[in-house]
């Protein structure tokens, strides 16, 4: 009796065993965000535990500190959590990779995003978030875009703030989704670039966190494509069978509303994103 105990009793053990293993293997693990930017402030309340790691494309043996203030409010965007009712990021359950890849000016150099590019490949992120940019080409910041989007990873980048002028790299680049910003009424904010453009998000006025603690509004495309990064992600929360880049940008292809001329154009690319 004592024998056939002990067995009823390991059977249970690894009946829950197994039920635990198969709900960790069905559990849906958190979008994987990477911000490339000046760097976030993991210790602003509104991102506590949202930071999962960090990379300092820079100074790789150095800690990362945002100086200068313009990677901190993009993450918010994307992710803070409501602390007080001002402002709540528009993916919250989301993982973000921080990568350090603009100085203390807010300057870059193009080996330190590729740097962080190819990082952010080996850690198989879903979704890369640019929002600083080029003027001129380079064929390594190319082929790690390449890399990057043949790995399924999505990238979003800001067309830049080239006073109408053509967008920056690596928003110029094929595959990369380009976003530009608008004003409250629905034009083309000034500073925003034109020509290769995917799509179109508010850039003007947007609340988010600044790197001191408290709330702020920002302005430019970099906060707009911060707004699509976080819309991508949710919608990626929500819609595991929507995995596919080609499945989300014809979604939102078909839902934007159509700005300018007729018809995808350069100053609004498919139109403005419905952020739903």
């Amino acid at each position: 009796m004592k024998h056939k105990e002990t067995y009823r009793v390991i059977g249970i053990i690894a009946m829950l065993f197994g039920i635990a293993l198969l709900y960790l293997m069905n559990e849906k693990q958190p979008i994987k965000v990477a911000v490339l930017d000046s760097g976030i402030n993991k210790d602003h309340p509104a991102l506590k535990g949202k930071i999962h790691q960090s990379y300092n494309a820079i100074q790789p043996d150095q800690p990362i500190e945002d100086h200068y203030g313009h990677g901190t409010p993009i993450a918010g965007i994307i992710a803070a959590e409501d602390t007080g009712g001002e402002m709540s990021g528009l993916a919250q359950r989301v993982s973000i990779y921080d990568v350090k890849v603009l100085d203390k000016k807010g300057n870059g150099k193009v080996a330190d995003l590729v740097r962080g590019i190819h990082w952010c490949i080996e850690e198989k992120v879903d979704i890369i978030n640019i929002s600083s940019g080029f003027q001129v080409d380079d064929p390594s910041l190319k082929k790690a875009v390449d890399k990057a989007l043949s790995s399924g990873i999505i990238i979003i980048a800001a067309a830049g703030n080239t006073l109408g002028q053509e967008a920056d790299y690596p928003a110029r680049y094929e595959g990369v989704w380009s976003i530009t910003s608008v004003n409250p009424n629905l034009v083309r904010s000034t500073l925003a670039a034109r020509g290769k453009v995917d799509f179109a998000a508010t850039g003007t006025e947007v609340l988010s966190i600044n790197k001191e603690g408290d709330f702020e509004p920002f302005s430019g495309t970099s906060f707009a494509a911060a707004q699509i990064s976080g819309y991508i992600a949710r919608i990626l929360e929500r819609e595991s069978r929507m995995k596919g880049t080609k499945d989300i940008y014809k979604m939102l292809q078909t839902e934007a509303i159509d700005l300018g001329e007729a018809g995808p154009d350069q100053d609004y690319g498919h139109g403005l994103v419905r952020i739903k």
